[in-house]
């Protein structure tokens, strides 16, 4: 059906309706599609502000009730003391820096020669292993290589990007990228 048929079809649809029902008859027509339509814009905004209320007395719920107390307290050192176990040993950082590179062979970057370092603070409960990575790659790309390593390794944290382009007009950049992977210490 083209345009031309469309709007003969739509003017003889009027005529017939004019015909049958006359002018007043058409108007109220209309009127009765708009308070129709009305009805349901309306019931579409009550159920938005029924879900904001609620939304409020949840908020005003969790004001009223502050968590603290002693028995807040107990629950806070329980989960501090559990923290560190949620942590992989030292062992696993052949596999997360394994991870690491193959994130970085599937995101089809250069990388440069890595520099590592290890460093434990006295009676800390934690290993810290840091990598920089000299990567040289378009934005896009290392942008995408970062993602993947945070979501791929949990225990990996980006601690500092340094980025550089050396030509003006060029698209591909200089990047120092250093990750801290933390593992959980031998308790004493």
């Amino acid at each position: 059906m083209n345009a031309e048929q469309l709007r003969d079809r739509l003017l003889t649809l009027r005529f017939e309706l004019r015909r049958s029902y006359g002018l007043p008859g058409l108007a109220g027509v209309l009127m009765f599609g708009a308070a129709a339509l009305m009805c349901v814009e309306i019931a579409n905004v009550d159920a938005d502000t029924k879900a904001m209320q609620d939304s409020g007395r949840l908020t005003r719920t969790a004001a009223a009730h502050p968590p603290g107390g002693a028995h807040s307290a107990a629950a806070d050192a329980v989960a501090l003391d559990a923290l560190p176990e949620l942590f992989p040993h030292f062992s696993q950082s052949a596999d997360d820096i394994a991870a690491i590179f193959e994130q970085a062979r599937g995101s089809n970057l250069t990388l440069g020669s890595a520099e590592y370092q290890v460093s434990t603070d006295a009676g800390a409960r934690f290993t810290r292993y840091q990598v920089m990575l000299p990567v040289k790659d378009q934005y896009s790309a290392i942008r995408h290589f970062l993602a993947l390593v945070l979501n791929k390794v949990p225990n990996a944290a980006l601690r500092e990007i340094h980025v550089e382009r050396p030509a003006v007009d060029g698209n591909i950049l200089d990047a120092r990228v250093r990750f801290e992977l933390i593992y959980r210490s031998v308790q004493p």
